[in-house]
């Protein structure tokens, strides 16, 4: 709705005839008359500039622009003027670079901050802020490290599952391998081959008496922390029994039969230290160790 900021100054009055006033009642619009001439009032939508007007010095407001500055017009020397200032908008703020920029890198907006994902082994992001002097600096920094290198003797890549390995037994680590913080582990198995020790990543450990299928060490060992591979022991006249047969064990240091998985019973036996490692009983100087483990049924004896 216009706004009229000042009233036209009366004219004196006339008398309209008659036949004046019909021949006004029959008037109508012809072609190229201007529609933003009025009484001396403001038009209700803002006129265009330069188009005839009455009312000298007629200021009308049509609200504000995008700066804020009153959108006018005035009615001067019979034609429309525009009074509103010229409207220049500060330019949006700049984007972050796509790629993470350098430390020391030429910036243009100091006071931006502009964070970036990375490294893949880190879960916290990177922050650069642009400084004073126009150029990009570190404000918040990763929080891990990189990932440490894996043990001397182990390869530096990654082997792959089933590749040929030169040492049983043998554990190697490697970190930031996974999506998750745990590292992969990597096992050397008797038969001379690298298989997966542990993966809490993908999959949860299997339930202890998986472990009793296992026919083979490097089987054993693959299926993680879980399972232990045992030989049996010298006994000699102890009275504890030698563990019965070489096998896949539950890694769970029983007390009683409650405390191992379903179907198993708790056992104290001996075991050979030098030779859980080994499929074929290879034995060392120590001869058998006592230890309680969870056996099937018909493994356990009468004086466990």
């Amino acid at each position: 709705m216009a706004i009229q900021k000042k009233r036209k100054v009366l004219r004196a009055p006339f008398v309209v005839t008659v036949a004046a006033a019909a021949s006004f009642a029959g008037a109508v619009a012809l072609p190229g008359c201007d529609p933003t001439i009025t009484d001396g009032s403001c038009p209700e939508t803002r006129p265009a500039t330069g188009s005839s007007c009455e009312g000298e010095d007629l200021l009308c407001n049509y609200g504000e622009d995008g700066c804020g500055s009153p959108i006018e017009s005035r009615c001067a020397d019979g034609t429309w003027q525009d009074l509103t200032a010229t409207c220049n908008p500060p330019p949006p703020p700049p984007a972050c670079p796509e790629v993470m920029p350098a430390a020391g890198d030429p910036c243009s907006e100091p006071g931006e901050l502009c964070s970036y994902d990375g490294p893949p082994d880190c879960l916290d992001p990177t922050i650069l802020r642009c400084d004073d002097d126009g150029a990009w600096s570190v404000t918040v920094a990763v929080s891990c490290n990189p990932p440490p290198p894996p043990p001397p003797g182990c390869p530096e890549e990654v082997p792959e599952i089933g590749s040929a390995c030169s040492k049983p037994g043998e554990s190697c680590a490697y970190h930031g391998v996974l999506d998750c913080p745990e590292p992969l582990m990597l096992t050397c198995g008797d038969g001379g081959t690298w298989s997966e020790a542990k993966d809490s990543c993908s999959a949860p450990p299997p339930p202890p008496e998986d472990c009793l299928d296992a026919a083979t060490a490097e089987e054993c060992s693959g299926l993680g922390p879980a399972c232990q591979w045992l030989v049996p022991g010298c006994a000699e006249e102890t009275g504890t029994p030698a563990l019965p047969a070489v096998g896949c064990f539950p890694s769970v240091a029983c007390e009683a039969d409650t405390e191992c998985p379903a179907g198993t019973l708790c056992q104290e036996v001996v075991v050979n230290p030098c030779g859980s490692a080994s499929s074929d009983g290879a034995t060392c100087a120590a001869c058998g160790s006592h230890t309680n483990v969870c056996v099937p049924p018909s493994a356990a004896t009468a004086g466990g």
